[in-house]
Parts: C-alpha cells; sequence; structure tokens
C-alpha cells in the first residue's frame, strides 16, 4: 500500500473519532456547573483542561467567551464576585481567572455575608448589609464625633523629611515630588530619569 492512500486514511478514520471528541467535550464544556459548597479550584481546572483539548481538536474557544463560561458556571454565592470582574472589565488568562477565583472563595468561606470586591487589581473585603443614611443613628452605635479642625489630623511633616531620602536624587532631607532638580527638568520640558536607570 502507498504512503497516500494510507494517510488519507487515517486521516478519514480520525477526524470522525475527533470531530465525536469534540462534540463530547464541547457539551460536558457548556453544561457545567459548580454545585453549592464544592471547591472552586479542581472545576475550573477541569473546565480549563477542556478548552485547551478543544484547541487540540482545532475548535478554540475565544478567551472572552471561555471566561464567561467558567464564570457562568459558578453558583449564587459568587454572584457578586462575577459582577465586580464585569464591573472592573478585568480581562484575565485563564491561570489568573483561577488564582482570582480561589482567592474569592477563600474570602467567601472566611465569613459568611462577606464578598470581594475587585478594585484597581487589589481585592478589598467589603461587609455586606443595609447601610443607614448618614446623620442616622443605627442600633448600638455611639453619637457621631463632631468634625475638629483638619490642621489636627494631618501628620507633622517636619520629623518625618528630615529622614526621608529623594528616591530621584538620592539625597536626604526632601521628598521625590518636592526635588528641585525633578522639578527643574520637568519645567525645562525633559524627560526625567532616575537615579537607579542607566
Amino acid at each position: 500500500m502507498e504512503a497516500h492512500p494510507m494517510m488519507t486514511r487515517l486521516k478519514g478514520l480520525y477526524q470522525g473519532q475527533a470531530r465525536h471528541e469534540r462534540f463530547k467535550i464541547s457539551t460536558t464544556l457548556f453544561s457545567s456547573k459548580l454545585a453549592t459548597g464544592n471547591p472552586v479550584g479542581p472545576h475550573v481546572l477541569k473546565m480549563i483542561g477542556q478548552i485547551e483539548t478543544l484547541e487540540k481538536l482545532d475548535a478554540p474557544l475565544h478567551p472572552m467567551l471561555a471566561t464567561d463560561l467558567i464564570l457562568g458556571s459558578l453558583p449564587a454565592e459568587y454572584s457578586q464576585t462575577v459582577v465586580n470582574f464585569y464591573m472592573n472589565k478585568l480581562e484575565m488568562t485563564m491561570p489568573e481567572l483561577l488564582k482570582f477565583l480561589t482567592t474569592a472563595e477563600e474570602s467567601l468561606g472566611k465569613g459568611k455575608g462577606k464578598s470581594v470586591v475587585m478594585v484597581e487589581g487589589s481585592t478589598v473585603a467589603k461587609k455586606s448589609g443595609p447601610r443607614s443614611p448618614v446623620g442616622t443613628k443605627r442600633k448600638g452605635s455611639k453619637k457621631p464625633k463632631p468634625a475638629s479642625n483638619s490642621s489636627s489630623l494631618k501628620p507633622k511633616e517636619g520629623a518625618k523629611k528630615k529622614s526621608a531620602v529623594c528616591y530621584y536624587c538620592g539625597k536626604k532631607g526632601h521628598w521625590r515630588r518636592n526635588c528641585a532638580k525633578l522639578l527643574a527638568e520637568r519645567k525645562e520640558g525633559k524627560k526625567p530619569q532616575t537615579s537607579g536607570s542607566a
């Protein structure tokens, strides 16, 4: 038997199997849901594996669609995390998404009633619950403190400036934002270079 007919016969056999495999994987991928209380890590890893298998079978998913599938498979307890993801217009690779969701899972597990709020790339735990309007007294709260002078709230900068080191020129006694050398270069229109760059 010659090589060409043999190759076409093998391609025909394996392409049919690949199509059936693509169908099975895409069906399980699109219908997968994480049960409430189950860990998110293995679930997301399984979905990432299925997405990568589809790529190998010449049926790649768009990264945004893959992210939407993973986020859509999460239970209701992750709804705030998903909202924060879309509100901040985050774009992540699959491993970054896995890390993001495991971090969210940890914060959800630490205390009920808390959710992860993603702001400019950092996570902040925020208590959920009803808030009372400003000026009204909440149950068990103390009287609001009277507003004091803003000067009493400012730290004394004299002690800090003496030991402060400028990150631009390297001299003690001032901060980078007050560096005379940096300000002069900015005024001349030159692009400032830090002392650490070559």
